[in-house]
């Protein structure tokens, strides 16, 4: 029953769809199938597929993924939506380091190279007890390579070298691998990755030139095996994203040709230790992970307008200052500690996870060169907020008759620091039923408990402590509910692999809140429900295999200050997607991807500082895309592969629904996504 249990373990820990086990003395063979979504997941976000389709930010990872949506036209703007909210109520992890906080309200916080990625594991809702704490919409789980992913059998040493170019972005790209076995216990593998971007092509619109910008991303990993039994890897990511451009990348692309924009770059410096024991024990499968991240942002020095308010609280232009150069830091030291251990038919996994964030500014005093403060200075370096977490969990699967039900608890404290209070804490339990009502048909049934305590808010507009006046800051708590089913198609469609899946889905949070421009009161803003379906289709049959699914949420939010009621605005989205991949032969492998996503309206409602109550009617115009790409990989020169690919061939002008503008439904500030890209790449492997 062990050997069972553990191949459910895996094949949920990696998203995967058939993990299988030997048991050598019964000499039997256990094969387990996970649900439609795992079946995608694997397929569609791994180090293969995204080298084949030559991803290179974030939107190109995860947009074939039902329920998540990314928007923003230039690398630094990505912003990723999951089940109708911000991926600001998700937890995202790289090696097992939290990403925490969030640096500036107009850029992505998801700041992950593709080239670096092994795998992905994406978790919707907030069923499990192992995602994580403050899970309240998903998590997203970020692998990077090992030494060997890369090397081949029987290798010792080798080394990769790859150019690439993309048209709408002028994006040119060079990017090396070294990776070597220095003997059975020791491996290495170093990874460096620079491009950089020109003019944005926009369909029917001025070239973009103030969106340029420079990538260096860099992976340095040790792997140490010292025996069966223990295996240790450390490693160092690097990303900066870097250039003079505008400040707000999700902003509409301002066409300012004449005008020398500021330096400003998006940077992650990410450390992790990661431990795995097995000492071949059913008590003892012990893993253990350290780690430091930091996410900072760096602004080069500028004279600008010093504004202030006036007695009836408007903004007003009081002269100019000269501000110095600056560094907004957030950084986060944490790890986790988990063991499994199977007794009779329970596969149970405990652990403990604790983490401390913080967040500062690293700067000079500026200079006030006019208007009624002139010759005063301006402290720009300050300290802000500050985490502390710890989190106890523990979570139960077994099995009986058709019957598979995983039970979870968590007990979470969440301490705010700093130029804040706060002290919250709650029990958590967690629950994922699955029967198997017949051979191709199981059912599913989710519940989770919800609680996420008051994130860091944004680091640029952070405020001196004595600016900060906290209101009666509250956790975020609530429910999510789902329940669906997966229908295994293989033997009807007579294929390989083949099965459908259909998940319905109602979350709430009470007293939600967002850290974009909440410094000073840290408050509670709104009290949300959302409800949504997605369906997950795949097809396997030799050489071919296809996906469709679609998503689609619905939000409704109450104002905490207003009492008004509207409609969320990153909601009421239908999403279709679709997709095929096909070896023609040994050598070549070409697919297409397509999204629709119709036409939709819903009404703003709101009350102005002055009372005022208005409704308005957004509408947001529908859009369909697709892509090409095809990889050539010669027999005859097996360690050169060439890449093609033509992402939005029709060169379709279209926007996001969650983007910025649009979702709000202004013409003016909509940020339209890149036209036609064509997209090549050349690898030689020596």
């Amino acid at each position: 029953m062990k050997l069972k249990l553990l191949s459910v373990a895996i094949a949920a820990t990696l998203a995967s769809t058939a993990a299988i086990a030997a048991d050598t003395q019964k000499e039997e063979t256990i094969v387990v199938t996970g649900s439609a979504l795992d079946t995608h997941i694997q397929t569609s976000i791994d180090s293969e597929t995204l080298e084949q389709k030559q991803a290179s930010d974030i939107k190109d990872i995860l947009n074939t993924m039902p329920s998540v949506t990314v928007d923003g036209n230039a690398r630094y703007s990505r912003k990723v939506f999951i089940r109708g909210m911000e991926d600001k109520y998700a937890v995202v992890t790289i090696d097992g380091a939290r990403q925490e906080g969030q640096l500036f309200h107009h850029s992505g916080d998801q700041t992950i190279d593709p080239a670096l990625l092994k795998v992905a594991e994406i978790e919707l809702g907030a069923n499990s007890a192992l995602s994580g704490a403050g899970v309240i919409n998903g998590s997203f789980s970020y692998e990077t390579k090992d030494p060997d992913d890369l090397l081949k059998e029987g290798e010792r040493f080798g080394a990769r070298v790859k150019t690439n170019y993309q048209s709408a972005y002028e994006r040119k790209g060079v990017n090396v691998s070294v990776y070597t076995k220095l003997n059975d216990q020791w491996q290495f593998m170093g990874i460096g990755h620079w491009s950089e971007d020109g003019d944005l092509y926009i369909p029917d619109h001025d070239k973009v030139s103030s969106k340029q910008g420079e990538l260096k991303s860099g992976l340095a990993k040790l792997v140490y095996m010292p025996n069966d039994n223990n295996e240790f890897k450390l490693s160092v990511n690097h990303y900066s994203d870097g250039g003079k451009r505008q400040l707000s990348g999700e902003k509409n692309g301002a066409l300012y040709a004449d005008d020398e924009h500021k330096y400003n770059a998006i940077n992650r410096d990410t450390v992790t230790l990661q431990h795995h024991y097995d000492a071949g024990s059913d008590l003892l499968n012990l893993k253990t992970q350290l780690y430091y991240n930091r996410q900072y942002m760096d602004r080069d020095q500028l004279t600008d307008v010093l504004w202030d308010k006036d007695a009836n609280g408007d903004w007003i232009k009081d002269g100019k200052v000269d501000i110095p150069k600056r560094e907004y830091n957030v950084t986060t030291v944490g790890g986790d500690i988990r063991n499994i251990s199977w007794i009779g038919d329970h596969q149970i996994t405990y652990g403990y996870e604790a983490y401390h964030a913080k967040q500062w500014i690293d700067a000079e005093d500026g200079k006030i060169v006019s208007g009624t403060r002139k010759g005063q200075t301006q402290k720009y370096a300050m300290d802000g907020g500050t985490v502390t977490a710890h989190g106890l969990y523990v979570q139960d699967m077994f099995e009986f008759s058709q019957f598979r039900l995983t039970t979870g608890l968590r007990y979470d404290i969440h301490q705010l620091g700093g130029v804040f209070d706060g002290n919250f804490s709650q029990l958590s339990p967690k629950f994922k039923g699955e029967y198997q009502a017949t051979d191709e048909l199981k059912l599913r049934v989710g519940y989770g408990r919800i609680f996420k305590g008051a994130s860091l808010p944004e680091a640029l507009t952070m405020k001196p402590a004595e600016k900060v006046k906290q209101s009666e800051t509250k956790a975020m708590t609530g429910h999510n509910y789902e329940a669906g089913f997966d229908y295994n198609l293989t033997n009807l469609l007579a294929s390989d692999r083949s099965i459908i899946g259909f998940t319905a889905y109602r979350y709430n949070v009470d007293n939600q809140i967002h850290p974009t421009k909440n410094n000073s009161t840290l408050s509670n803003q709104n009290d949300v429900h959302v409800w949504g379906v997605e369906t997950v289709f795949t097809y396997s049959l030799s050489d071919f295999d296809l996906y469709a699914n679609h998503s689609y949420s619905k939000g409704q939010e109450t104002n905490l200050k207003t009492g008004v009621e509207s409609q969320m605005n990153k909601t009421g989205i239908h999403n279709f997607k679709a997709g095929v991949k096909y070896h023609l032969d040994e050598d070549i492998v070409f697919g297409w991807d397509a999204r629709y996503v119709p036409s939709n309206s819903y009404t703003d409602k709101s009350i102005d500082r002055k009372g005022k109550y208005s409704e308005e009617e957004i509408e947001r115009k529908g859009f369909s895309t697709h892509n090409l790409w095809a990889a050539y990989n010669p027999s005859f020169a097996k360690d050169l592969t060439l890449n093609l690919a033509v992402d939005n061939l029709f060169n379709k002008k279209y926007a996001e629904h969650t983007g910025f503008g649009i979702s709000w439904g202004s013409d003016k500030y909509t940020s339209y996504e890149a036209g036609r890209n064509l997209k090549a790449s050349v690898a030689y492997e020596f």
